[in-house]
């Protein structure tokens, strides 16, 4: 008798066993769990001087392409140099962090312009304390210096201005210098900034 009695609480608890074994791994509907499993992160070994490294090697690449887009640009006509320092005169007044915006030089195939805006007291002859200049560009030459710099030059002919364009567009960036050298009078202008590739809007 005893044996039997042992033989059956052990086929209970096989029983029960395989029971909660069921539970486990059965798949019931309604059930909706989600495990987000984490990683540990591995140490970061990278020192100051590989971030420096990597930091220039990607800044290098975002120049070279924007080097390669304002040639691309120049070529095609249509550009716009969004100025963030001018100097008017050799020796005259100078404006630093200027809004791109309103201070520019750009060329649409034929047609080109030249616009500054200081905020002066002076109003000047565009209501933003300076000019906005528009006329016909022609002659334009283009070439790759020694150095891998840009160089682009055109005339610019309209009711308000006549004047002779010199842009240097510096290798491996889209930062330039334009000299804007009037024809007859006014004075000199040297605008600084970024070339890019810009289509103006038809209204």
């Amino acid at each position: 008798m005893r044996n039997i009695a042992i033989l059956a609480l052990l086929m209970a608890a096989l029983a029960v066993q395989a029971q909660v074994t069921d539970d486990i791994y059965a798949t019931k509907q309604g059930d909706d769990v989600q495990l987000s499993v984490i990683t540990p992160a591995k140490p970061d070994k990278t020192t100051k001087q590989d971030q420096k490294a990597r930091e220039k090697r990607l800044k290098e690449r975002v120049d070279s392409l924007g080097h390669a887009k304002a040639a691309m640009a120049l070529e095609r006509g249509y550009w716009v140099l969004l100025a963030d320092r001018i100097n008017v005169g050799y020796t005259g007044y100078t404006a630093a962090g200027l809004n791109g915006n309103s201070n520019f030089i750009f060329q649409q195939a034929e047609e080109g312009m030249v616009q500054t805006a200081f905020n002066m007291s002076n109003p000047g002859p565009n209501g933003m304390g300076g000019m906005t200049l528009q006329g016909n560009v022609s002659g334009v030459k283009m070439r790759v210096d020694k150095k891998g710099n840009i160089r682009y030059t055109y005339s610019i002919t309209g009711e308000d201005i006549s004047a002779q364009v010199d842009i240097t567009v510096y290798a491996g960036t889209d930062y330039a210098q334009a000299i804007v050298e009037p024809t007859f009078s006014g004075p000199r202008i040297t605008v600084n900034g970024r070339l890019v590739p810009y289509i103006r809007p038809r209204h």
